[in-house]
């Protein structure tokens, strides 16, 4: 038991350095009723509140501990402040160590902890410890009281039952804000969580949509190679192309495993054969909110929709606005605003990605759409962009039979206007029950 009792005090002794602490300074204000040098504090309210509080704590040590700190605090104060000998002093203020000894010894023998849920017997047992443990100081010190002893008992038996409810209703009170700050915590973790999961799905859309790009390059390497094959000079050329196909087919299936185990973990809603705008919205604004951060870029980028529907040329979607945020984000450099909006007009639905950036040139207009041509380098290595972003967005713009446009004004703005028919993104039945024009 003793060792136990040594481990317990070795893991719990800044717990218990706080309690004797707090203990020691509230032990400094008391009053003295019998005109004598035994006094009332509400040390021993706070003793019982954090005994009760702090399970872990040993009892009976805590409370010795408890009051050699009220002796050695109020001994300093009296020889600071009285000027009386150091023996008068000991023999003043050591009774308070019985006292607390006693306490302890009926706290622990009582096994109060064990009555935290019943609110009458905890008060009770506290308050008898208290009296128990008043009438064994008040006999350690052995002077003679003023007035009978009906009136001594009965202030001891009041005092002790106020320190009780005073140390039970501040133990119910930190027990309550205790609660109150594990939910906050809970919901905080919840919250932290939420996030996750809509980050992963961000992440899982995009999985979707590159395998689905790379099944397309795929399927193009293997015609490639088909067409090369024919051609007796050019051997070496189709080995080439049908190895490039193997090798997309591989990467294909591994990103394949990595979505199923992403789909069985998640469980998104979101099917491939349909997704809202504002789901599709949301993957891309969480997506360059952390290319932004990651890039340590200070841009500002908005996103807005009027009209919410559900298409199922989301990956198409999703690459035109990328390609047109990113070269934004280009545009902008370390600094600038985006905003990227949606809105349906005489049967087009309309996006628009707006910039404050560089600006582009009026006679670059006809060129920029055009595969291979970029006015934009790498400032690491040097080498020219390979200008395929733009007429990437032209090629899926056309594809859905819409549009492409184009305004800027060197070092104000550019805004792109891409507008695609209804009839080409929107699913059947959503326009009529949103109400198109």
């Amino acid at each position: 038991m003793v060792v136990e009792l040594i481990r317990v005090v070795r893991r719990e002794y800044k717990s218990i350095l706080i309690v004797v602490l707090l203990v020691g300074l509230a032990g400094l204000a008391y009053i003295y009723p019998f005109h004598t040098h035994f006094r009332f504090t509400v040390s021993v309210a706070v003793l019982a509140t954090l005994l009760l509080y702090f399970p872990r704590l040993p009892t009976f040590t805590t409370a010795v501990l408890s009051g050699i700190a009220i002796f050695i605090g109020r001994s300093a104060v009296q020889m600071t402040f009285d000027p009386v000998g150091l023996t008068q002093v000991m023999m003043i203020n050591s009774p308070a160590i019985v006292y607390y000894i006693s306490y302890g010894a009926c706290f622990q023998a009582l096994r109060i902890r064990r009555l935290v849920d019943n609110l009458p017997a905890l008060i009770l047992f506290l308050s008898v410890s208290d009296v128990f443990s008043n009438i064994v100081e008040l006999l350690t010190r052995g002077e003679p009281l003023k007035g009978n002893p009906e009136t001594v008992f009965s202030s001891l038996v009041g005092v002790a039952v106020l320190r009780a409810v005073l140390a039970v209703g501040a133990y119910y009170v930190l027990r309550r804000y205790q609660a109150f700050v594990l939910a906050e915590e809970q919901v905080a973790r919840y919250t932290e969580l939420t996030v996750m999961i809509a980050q992963l799905k961000a992440e899982l859309y995009y999985l979707k949509k590159s395998s689905q790009d790379i099944e397309q390059v795929m399927e193009d390497s293997y015609w490639l190679y088909k067409r090369l094959y024919t051609r007796d000079s050019a051997d070496s050329d189709a080995a080439q192309a049908l190895a490039v196909a193997r090798n997309i087919h591989e990467v294909k299936k591994d990103y394949s495993r990595v979505v199923t185990g992403i789909e069985n973990i998640l469980q998104p809603s979101a099917t491939l054969h349909g997704l809202r705008l504002a789901e599709i919205f949301f993957v891309i604004e969480q997506n360059t909110r952390r290319y932004l951060a990651g890039h340590d870029k200070n841009i500002a980028i908005s996103f807005k929709h009027e009209y919410d529907f559900v298409t199922d040329q989301h990956y198409a979607i999703v690459s035109i606005l990328d390609d047109l945020i990113i070269n934004a984000i280009e545009a902008c450099g370390d600094t600038g605003a985006i905003r990227v909006t949606e809105r349906a007009s005489a049967g087009e639905i309309v996006f628009a990605v707006e910039d404050n950036g560089c600006g582009i040139k009026a006679e670059d207009f006809d060129l920029l759409f055009e595969v291979g041509y970029s006015t934009k380098f790498c400032p690491e290595t040097g080498k020219m962009s390979t200008g395929l972003g733009l007429s990437h967005v032209k090629n899926l713009t056309e594809m859905l039979a819409g549009t492409v446009e184009l305004e800027s004004e060197v070092g104000r703005m550019t805004k792109f206007t891409v507008r695609l028919p209804v009839r080409s993104i929107v699913l059947p039945g959503e326009w009529a029950e949103e109400g198109g024009t």
